[in-house]
């Protein structure tokens, strides 16, 4: 099962990755994404909107699809909304199969 998180709140990678397999021996890799807000000389900050319902779903379907494509023994989604700085972490999908 993937989990799907929509928050303001910024997320520790390592920690996310980690909870993916902890105390599993079914799990041989676990490969992830990070997307970061990009260190721009004209960006002082980025604000992300969304519509909380519509975003879960589509992220949702992500996985749903992701799950069905491939032999995935769990996984995180967390994207953020609101006002992020740059260098500031936006998404995490890590995957454990």
């Amino acid at each position: 099962m993937i989990g799907v998180y929509v928050q303001p709140d910024d997320f520790d990678p390592g920690n996310e990755i980690a909870a993916l397999h902890a105390g599993r021996s079914d799990i041989g890799a676990v490969a992830s994404f990070v997307g970061l807000v990009r260190v721009d000389g004209a960006l002082d900050s980025l604000t992300l909107d969304h519509y909380p319902a519509m975003t879960t779903r589509a992220l949702l379907a992500i996985a749903a699809e992701a799950g069905d494509r491939w032999p995935l023994q769990g996984g995180t989604i967390i994207h953020r909304h609101g006002r992020l700085l740059p260098g500031e972490r936006i998404v995490l999908v890590a995957v454990a199969s």
